[in-house]
């Protein structure tokens, strides 16, 4: 096929826009502590042993998943506002609230780690949709707060599972 008689594609004015750089960065530091904390989360239902197993297994499996399809839904927020997402763990490690964790297989700890993991998730989440509602970014704004909605009913099952 010639590529001089291809149709000219038009970019809808939305996928042009350039969003503010605050909010680029401030998305890249979620991008960077989702994949810090879902590498974590792997480590959990990899390594978990105890009386649990199989039901902690397949929540942190769960939760592993729907980190996952964030994390894309994140990075290619980043891209329609007109900036690059990382995409390295050098980048993810250094931008992160969240630090690496080795060595947690009890259910306790682990449980634990994943509340605090939540926790700090969610109020990064509630913080850049308050930068993205700012910066008129109204699609990056309510994906931020549908996020901060589906974690905190993590938190509660997790914060269940810790009461018992």
């Amino acid at each position: 096929m010639n590529v001089r008689n291809q149709p000219t594609v038009i970019i809808p004015f939305i996928l042009k826009k350039i969003g503010s750089q605050v909010l680029a960065d401030r998305m890249n530091d979620l991008l960077s502590d989702f994949n810090v904390f879902n590498q974590n989360v792997k480590g959990f239902h990899w390594n978990f042993i105890g009386p649990d197993f199989f039901d902690l297994h397949e929540k942190f499996e769960d939760l592993s998943g729907k980190l996952s399809q964030d994390i894309s839904k994140l990075a290619n927020s980043i891209r329609m506002t007109g900036y690059e997402p990382l995409h390295s763990y050098s980048d993810y490690l250094k931008n992160s609230i969240h630090k690496e964790i080795t060595g947690v297989n009890s259910d306790e700890e682990s449980i634990l780690c994943v509340i605090e993991g939540l926790t700090s998730l969610i109020l990064s989440c509630r913080m850049s949709a308050i930068e993205a509602e700012e910066a008129d970014e109204m699609f990056t704004e309510k994906m931020l707060r549908q996020f901060a909605f589906e974690l905190e009913n993590e938190l509660w099952v997790f914060t269940m599972f810790a009461k018992y």
